[in-house]
């Protein structure tokens, strides 16, 4: 096992007894183990478990912890790193490079984008540029650009830096006993803020469907519910021909009646699943309810 320390250190007024309340250090210590575990599994592979040991320590005014990092291989793992143990030796200071807890990395990286859009990311010979939407770049290391994309150890460093945002502690720092590498105050916090998650376009077609008829909206937003023989789906009429002529009175709806309509879907990836979106285009045919029983001729 390697291993590896840092020092994490809450300060401000509320800390100058050396003490901290415990529902709000838990939960920072147990997102810093998480941190450390998924960070590594995003860059060294899933066989790496990162295992993070913590002990008391005391600055004035300010309460810390000083966090042990061991990290456990897999043989197989070690042997594809380096073909001896001597690489698996330097990754759990590596980790905390990535991370920006001894400098630049993961946490400079967001300090310097405040939220900024990236627009987009290049090659670089030494790891990667990141373009913001106004055309400010960075280059940082390839784990970076990792650990920039993970949503888990983002949230996980979200949470490491959230007591900053309560009244009385003003700053959190990453060091040795003697040295602070990185230090974040109250009014960078928001930098951290993890995005929210934006559905995107998974997948569109138009295709004619037979719906029968739910209930009708005739609102700003034509929503109508509609059956299409397996679920109960909210349509978007979009067809103005059809609209005109039913607000005319040229088209009356009864029960059962069905509609045999051109409709556009738009499947979106979200962060609860696959959503739909229906849109009608154009009626094509008004089918009445089968109010009569059908004879031969």
């Amino acid at each position: 096992m390697s291993q590896s320390h840092i020092r994490l250190t809450y300060d401000g007024p509320a800390l100058a007894a050396h003490s901290m309340d415990v529902r709000l250090l838990s939960p920072a210590l147990l997102a810093f183990g998480d941190l450390c575990e998924d960070a590594g599994k995003a860059l060294f592979g899933p066989d790496v478990l990162t295992k993070v040991e913590v002990k008391a320590s005391f600055r004035a005014g300010s309460f810390g912890v000083d966090l042990s990092l061991g990290q456990q291989f897999m043989q197989q793992v070690m042997s594809l790193l380096s073909g001896n143990g001597a690489t698996a030796a330097a990754n759990a200071w590596t980790l905390l490079g990535a991370l920006g807890m001894t400098g630049g990395g993961l946490i400079g990286a967001l300090r310097w984008l405040k939220n900024r859009r990236i627009k987009r990311i290049e090659p670089t010979p030494g790891g990667r540029r990141i373009i913001t939407e106004d055309d400010e770049a960075l280059e940082v290391e390839e784990s970076v650009i990792i650990l920039l994309r993970s949503r888990t150890v983002r949230t996980h460093l979200q949470n490491v830096i959230a007591p900053i945002e309560r009244d009385g502690v003003d700053t959190v720092a990453f060091g040795s006993e003697t040295e602070f590498y990185a230090t974040i105050e109250r009014d960078e916090a928001s930098a951290f803020s993890v995005p929210p998650v934006e559905d995107s376009v998974f997948r569109e077609e138009t295709r004619s469907i037979p719906f029968s008829i739910v209930s009708l909206s005739f609102k700003g937003d034509n929503k109508w519910r509609l059956f299409d023989g397996q679920n109960t789906v909210y349509v978007t009429m979009a067809d103005e021909e059809f609209l005109s002529r039913v607000n005319r009175n040229q088209v009356r709806f009864a029960k059962g009646d069905v509609l045999i309509a051109e409709t556009h879907i738009v499947y979106w990836q979200s962060s609860d699943g696959i959503r739909s979106d229906y849109t009608i285009l154009r009626v094509a045919e008004h089918r009445p309810g089968m109010a009569q029983i059908p004879l031969p001729n």
